[in-house]
């Protein structure tokens, strides 16, 4: 016997990149065409392991955006938890995922019950709005919703609860968790470590995983926790790809479609794809200014570094400049506007950016510190964390927190989203 389903994570419907209403509906395209698959193949059920919303409150548009009313139509459950970006951190707040979860259009599952406090392990009912479990055919699917660094000392819990549970019928177990394994993660700290998480195989023949927008797998050897990966990019970086030494850049994201066959060793074969996610092309040019004495002369060299335009028709991409080297002429006399005329005339870019990475000589010999200006930025805060006794020893995670925090500022995050960074920084 066969069970097969969907896994995909990390939607972030209604979130307005640099307050574009045309990145909303980028998101929503990308959406729209995992929903399409899914009715194509037609999978027992669907995992959403966490942020289909990108925030807590949302328009009435964003809301029906949530094309599940086509799933529901289908007979094709859905099963999701919640995550850090759609999560009210206030106790005895409901979010839209348990609305939709009254209005059977997937089943929410979460350990804590928001206003009786403390683990419940009981079945999803849509009365309820929410549950710990869910049973579909022979396979049964637990989750818990983003507790970020509490995880850790909840999870003992789960896997008690887990295994006092009947389940005479189960055939197959599947865990949903919106967190990320730390040393998978962006500066080493996702939410849990993978000697906690790895726990769980003795509850969890799959376990699936949201939050950190890259795909990865754990164990790398032989996989059965999976993580697959935002749908549409979140950041500039997010959706490049080929320059893998920027965090989250060249990195594959999309879904899993994962057929189980079912036995007394259920055997497993997650199929990862990410050609059938429709999503607005990114482009990163990095141009190096050396040899460049006057602004005239860089805006020339930026000008014949520039590819043409694309005749294939799309949407308009979403373009960053990067300036490298040591300039040679005066950081005043460097016109962004102007460089940003050439991108736009080019590329007809729904949005375009400068980014300086550039050494400069102050005179005398003296040069400001060399490296990229992440790396740049990396070293100053996290310098000045060393020198705090009580967080030296965390400077070098505590540093990529606050780096990050700036990112999710720029790229216009809601306030919920920067409570979840600072909180998953707290020990």
């Amino acid at each position: 016997m066969q069970v097969r389903f969907v896994h995909f994570a990390d939607v972030h419907l209604g979130f307005r990149q640099y307050g574009l209403a045309e990145r909303a509906e980028d998101f929503t395209r990308a959406f729209g065409s995992v929903i399409r698959y899914c009715r194509q193949v037609q999978p027992d059920f669907v995992i959403l392991a966490g942020d289909l919303f990108d925030s807590k409150s949302i328009d009435p548009r964003t809301y029906a955006d949530a094309g599940l009313a086509l799933l529901a139509h289908d007979g094709i459950p859905v099963v999701a938890v919640e995550g850090n970006h759609e999560r009210w951190f206030r106790r005895g707040e409901r979010s839209w995922l348990w609305q939709l979860s009254r209005s059977r259009r997937l089943r929410l599952l979460q350990q804590i019950d928001p206003e009786r406090e403390g683990l419940e392990w009981r079945p999803w009912t849509a009365e309820r709005g929410h549950g710990a479990y869910t049973d579909i055919g022979p396979v049964r699917i637990f989750g818990v919703e983003y507790l970020g660094a509490r995880l850790a000392d909840h999870l003992p819990r789960v896997i008690e609860a887990a295994q006092a549970a009947p389940a005479d019928v189960v055939q197959f177990r599947v865990g949903v968790l919106h967190t990320g394994v730390d040393e998978e993660s962006p500066g080493g700290q996702g939410g849990v470590g993978a000697a906690d998480v790895l726990k769980l195989r003795g509850v969890a023949d799959y376990l699936a995983l949201g939050h950190i927008h890259y795909r990865y797998e754990v164990p790398v050897a032989d996989p059965w926790i999976f993580n697959p990966g935002a749908l549409e990019a979140h950041s500039i970086t997010e959706g490049l790809m080929g320059e893998p030494g920027l965090a989250g850049a060249g990195r594959e994201r999309g879904l899993y479609d994962v057929t189980v066959e079912l036995g007394d060793r259920p055997r497993v074969d997650a199929r990862f794809i990410d050609d059938v996610v429709e999503r607005r092309p990114f482009v990163r040019l990095a141009i190096d200014v050396a040899g460049a004495e006057s602004f005239a002369a860089l805006r020339e060299k930026v000008a014949a570094a520039l590819d043409p335009p694309s005749a294939a028709a799309g949407p308009r991409p979403m373009v960053e400049l990067v300036l490298r080297g040591e300039l040679g002429f005066e950081r005043a006399a460097l016109d962004q506007a102007a460089l940003l005329e050439l991108v736009q005339e080019r590329y007809e870019p729904l949005h375009a950016r400068v980014t300086l990475d550039v050494e400069r000589t102050l005179g005398a010999g003296v040069r400001v510190r060399s490296g990229s200006r992440d790396q740049i930025e990396r070293d100053v805060v996290r310098e000045l964390l060393a020198q705090e006794p009580a967080v030296a020893a965390q400077a070098e995670s505590l540093a990529e927190r606050t780096l990050e925090l700036k990112r999710s500022v720029l790229e216009g995050q809601d306030e919920e989203a920067l409570a979840s960074i600072v909180e998953a920084a707290l020990p």
